[in-house]
This record gives structure tokens, sequence and C-alpha cells, in this order.
């Protein structure tokens, strides 16, 4: 090993240290992640896609205030023939609840009239007992029926199995129209829940690349999949939370009442999760320093004590050379030819010494150099 060899191989100590410590960080890190790895999505994450959705759901059932003149016509007068009384305001209002819930809801007042008045559309107030034959208008009397089933019948009461029929049809037409208000809810519930999902999924994902638990391209991937499991977890709650509400009255009322609960719930869970994120991955880091065995650090000494070796060896090196160059320095120079031969020989002896041979210089002899003769 050459002085200039020794130098470069002492000044690549501390990258090798580097590259050393590093090496153990990852093999260990790569025993040791798949204890830690956070779930791609929290139930956090789920909680609070799910009350985000339901707190921007707004069901609304229709009122007589909210309705348009023609469609108020329709509840004060449907059945009455002339000449007899319009019905009271508390009457028209019975009639008003005839109508299945879901059929008489929408996102307003507006909504809610449009909806009431195609319903009513084809139907008529339909008398159970015939107004011919002494039948009354009270709302107790009447059920909304389809308008050729009602001219139909003419002046017949209405039969226990008609009323059943229409009962039937009164819950079938409550059961579609809420579903149907659930479809039209669901696409703003889903892009709640990505909105929602999104952030938090590529925030947890991101720093998994950072600690090497997973590539660039994974985190992508996993970030897509819990993105669309945000929107499922929002278009869903948005579909069957809307679908109740606007089946069922009360609950649609209920719902009202707890929107502004259900808002400061869904963003303090998102606050708490976004903490919980980075508190999780203070963790994970801590518990992998922790996790370091004694095997390893004991081989990180060893990787340590060799270095040092190397180290004392280049040392030891340079001193040997500057030894040897003080010696050829200092030794005594004789006069005339034989002296010129004395140094040469010194100096072969102090190359090959070194481990120099005639093909690291032109300068050293493949054998042994004469001495001159006596007197020559």
């Amino acid at each position: 090993m050459t002085s200039s060899e020794a130098i470069a191989s002492d000044a690549k100590m501390g990258t090798i240290r580097k590259e050393a410590r590093t090496m153990l960080w990852y093999e260990a890190e790569k025993r040791n992640t798949s204890q830690y790895i956070c779930l791609p999505m929290s139930d956090e994450q789920e909680h609070n896609s799910a009350f985000n959705a339901a707190a921007n759901i707004n069901v609304h059932h229709a009122q007589l205030q909210d309705l348009s003149l023609s469609a108020a016509r329709r509840l004060y007068k449907g059945g009455i023939r002339s000449g007899d009384p319009i019905r009271t305001r508390v009457q028209a209002q019975e009639m008003l609840d005839k109508i299945p819930p879901s059929q008489r809801a929408g996102i307003d007042g507006k909504s809610t009239d449009v909806n009431t008045q195609q319903y009513l559309s084809d139907k008529h107030a339909s008398h159970i007992k015939p107004h011919s034959k002494g039948g009354s208008n009270d709302p107790k009397n009447i059920k909304w029926e389809n308008a050729k089933d009602n001219l139909a019948r003419g002046d017949k009461p209405m039969t226990s199995q008609e009323q059943i029929r229409l009962d039937a049809k009164w819950h079938f037409d409550n059961l579609t129209g809420a579903v149907k208000a659930g479809v039209k809810a669901a696409p703003l519930g889903a892009a709640i829940g990505v909105a929602t999902a999104a952030p938090f999924s590529l925030l947890t994902n991101a720093l998994r690349v950072v600690r090497g638990e997973i590539s660039a391209q994974e985190a992508a991937i996993e970030t897509l999949k819990d993105t669309v499991k945000g929107g499922a977890v929002g278009g869903v709650t948005a579909f069957v939370t809307t679908t109740l509400a606007a089946a069922c009255p009360p609950i649609a009322i209920a719902l009202t009442a707890a929107v502004p609960v259900l808002a400061v719930v869904g963003t303090a869970g998102m606050v708490y999760e976004f903490f919980k994120i980075l508190e999780d991955h203070k963790q994970t880091v801590k518990v992998y320093y922790e996790s370091l065995t004694q095997q390893e650090l004991e081989r990180l000494q060893s990787i340590e004590n060799e270095l040092i070796y190397e180290h004392q060896k280049n040392l030891e090196f340079l001193a040997e050379a500057e030894a040897i160059n003080q010696e050829i320095t200092n030794r005594p120079i004789a006069p005339g030819i034989e002296g010129a031969m004395q140094r040469l020989r010194e100096s072969v002896a102090i190359a090959k010494s070194l481990g120099l041979t005639s093909a690291d210089s032109k300068l050293l002899p493949d054998s042994q150099l004469l001495s001159l003769p006596p007197n020559s």
C-alpha cells in the first residue's frame, strides 16, 4: 500500500461508517416494521366520513305553508262537491299527512311542493263511504287513490280489500320514494367521504414512505383504496340516513336537530385523527430505535473496530514511510561512482522492502546490481 492509497482509504472511513449504520438501520427496520405498520384506513377515518356525510343530509317534509296555491287547493277541496264547505286548516293538514312521507319530502320547501304536486297529479281524494250515500268529507273517510280506479268504482262503497290494497300501495310508494331520495343523496355523501378520507390517507401513507415501509407507488395505491373506501362509507351513510329520514318524519326531525352535533363531532374527529397520525409516526420511529437488538449493536461495534484497525494500520504505514524518508535524507553520501552505486543499491533495497518491483518503476532492475571492482 502506497502513502496516497493510505490517505485515500483514511478519507473514506467516514463514508463507510455512515453506510454501515444505514445498512443496519434498513435491515432492522425490515424485520420490525411489519409489527408497527398502521392500518391503511383507521376506524376514526371511517367514522369521520360517516359523521360528515350525515351532517350534510337535509330532509324536509312538506307543511301547508310550503305548498303552492294549486297544491293547497287540492288538500282543502279534494273530493268535496259543489256547495259543501271546504276543509279546515287542521283537516287540510290531515289530508297532507295521508300522502306517503317520502313522496312529500325534499331538501327545502320548494322541492317538497314539487314532489307533492307530482304525487297528486294522477290522484283523486276517494271516499271510503261514497258521498252520495252519506259519506263525509272528513279526512278519515278519504284515501288518495289513482283517478282511474276511483272513477271505475263510481258511487259504490270502497271494499275492505280495496282499502288493504291502498294501504299496501301507500307503504310501497313511501318505500320507493325514500329509496329515490337516498339515491339522490348518495353522490354528495360519497364526495364528502372522499374529501374527508383522502387528505388523512395521503398523510398516513406519505409518512409510511418516509419510514421506508412502502414505496411511493404502493402509497399511491393505498391512498386510492382508502379514498374509495371513504367515498363508499360516505355514500352508504347518506343513502341509508336519507332513506330512513324521508320515510319517517320523526327521524328527519331528529336528524335536523342533530346536524350541528354531527358537524362538531366530525370536525373534532378530523382534528383528533390528524394529531393521532403524527403521534403514531413518532411512536413508530421511537419503537424502531428501541427495537435494535444487542446482536445488531455488537455487529455495528465490530464494523467500528475493523475501521479503527484499518485506520491504525494506515497510521503505522505513514510513520514507517516517514522514518524511511528520514533515513534516506540523512544517510552519508560517499564521493565518486562507488558512492553513487551504493546509494542506488540502498534505494533499491528500500523500494523492495516496500513491495515495489520493476513493474512499478523502470529504475528498479530485474536482477541484483553488480558491484564495481575496486579502483575501476
